[in-house]
């Protein structure tokens, strides 16, 4: 998928939110909104996650090695 095709998806599913939610205020758009806070959650964790993912695994991998020299 290019940015462009993103961009236009992401535009079109805030604009289709926003009318729902906000200006008909529908179960759909409730649902919508539900789903975006959990997109933003998940965007939020990997955020923190992802980075720091190298750290996690070299300090595993070496409490394991440790642990099976003794």
């Amino acid at each position: 998928m290019n940015k462009k095709t993103f961009w236009i998806l992401a535009v079109t599913y805030a604009a289709i939110t926003f009318i729902f939610n906000n200006v008909f205020h529908t179960a759909f758009g409730a649902f919508l909104m539900t789903l975006s806070y959990f997109a933003l959650a998940f965007a939020l964790l990997s955020f923190v996650y992802l980075p720091i993912q190298p750290f996690l695994r070299q300090f595993f991998y070496s409490r394991k090695k440790n642990q099976t020299d003794k």
